[in-house]
């Protein structure tokens, strides 16, 4: 927002008093299902553990775990484990094994989906993605290219120095827990293969990313602007919008910067508006994870652990005995 003077910022400020909050909170609803579905999902890839963890307990530490992932990322995921090892007494490292599991299908589908956009709309796409993308990189990786190489050496030369610790101390009782920890995660990855019900298991992986395509598609809505706007703009916003996600914790900065230059370089939309539809689309879904996940650090301290419910269960045996 540095770049935007005062009138630009009075203009935004117009865009957001007119906008049409009903197709945002449809939005957020929409948001709101992809979260569910994901943790529906992560049930399935925790069951062939024999596990079954409460379907409450995993929606509260998925959202938590995005909550925790816009201060630091990737934090959040081992938020998630430590959840289920404290309150379903899933070993935290076997849950990390399916969390790389997802983590790699969501990257394939984000692959997928970028094919997607190229079959779609190659003549608008290509010409962006070469002069803002590919260009830009080989520019920079040439022009860095000793620093690549120092890197590279350095790299190699801690491959070797860990090969010869690992050689020194693998009798040792610290590298065994930690080989075992490595088996335990390697085991979660495995554990996938044996979902039960792998045709489902596709449907949810697809309509979490059909959630993801709408919630932009309906934002559309929200501005007169905007309204003119179809699958393909959105399929864009949806592609080039989950790299300014991934990029910086929660997507802050990276996001807006680059669906508002999506919109005006590609689909030559006026620059107000387009700053203005980013901060919608990213606003909404951002404080609709504030709230849920501040609700789940709430609502995650009434589930009981196991050990807490079998006494319980146990006590209330033993007194209807009586």
């Amino acid at each position: 927002m540095r770049n935007v003077d005062e009138d630009q910022k009075a203009e935004i400020k117009e865009s957001f008093l007119h906008a049409n909050y009903w197709w945002v909170l449809l939005s957020v609803a929409i948001g709101i299902l992809s979260h569910v579905l994901r943790a529906v999902k992560w049930k399935m890839m925790l069951e062939p553990l024999g596990k079954s963890p409460r379907l409450k307990t995993t929606f509260y530490s998925v959202m938590i775990g995005y909550l925790v992932n816009m201060a630091i990322p990737r934090l959040g995921e081992v938020t998630r484990c430590g959840i289920l090892q404290r309150y379903e007494k899933i070993p935290f490292d076997k849950s990390l094994g399916t969390l790389v599991v997802e983590r790699s299908i969501d990257l394939l589908s984000l692959i997928l989906v970028t094919i997607l956009l190229f079959i779609v709309q190659f003549d608008v796409i290509w010409n962006f993605f070469d002069t803002k993308v590919v260009q830009p990189y080989l520019q920079k990786f040439f022009s860095n290219i000793s620093a690549l190489l120092i890197a590279g050496g350095i790299l190699i030369l801690l491959v070797i120095i860990v090969y010869f610790l690992i050689k020194r101390w693998k009798h040792t009782t610290g590298y065994l827990k930690f080989k075992l920890f490595l088996m335990n995660i390697k085991e979660g990855i495995i554990a996938v293969k044996h979902i039960k019900n792998f045709p489902l298991f596709i449907f949810y992986s697809v309509a979490i990313w059909i959630c993801y395509f709408l919630m932009v598609y309906v934002c559309f809505n929200a501005m007169q602007e905007t309204t003119h706007f179809g699958a393909g703009e959105a399929l864009a916003i949806l592609v080039f919008g989950t790299v300014g996600i991934i990029s910086t914790p929660g997507g802050i900065g990276a996001y807006h910067l680059i669906v508002t230059e999506t919109l005006v370089t590609l689909y030559a939309l006026n620059e107000v508006h387009a700053i203005s539809f980013s901060w919608i689309a990213w606003g909404c879904q951002t404080i609709m994870i504030i709230f849920i996940g501040l609700l789940s650090l709430l609502l995650l301290s009434r589930v009981k652990p196991p050990e807490e419910l079998s006494n319980e269960e146990t006590g209330s045996d033993t007194t209807e005995n009586l």
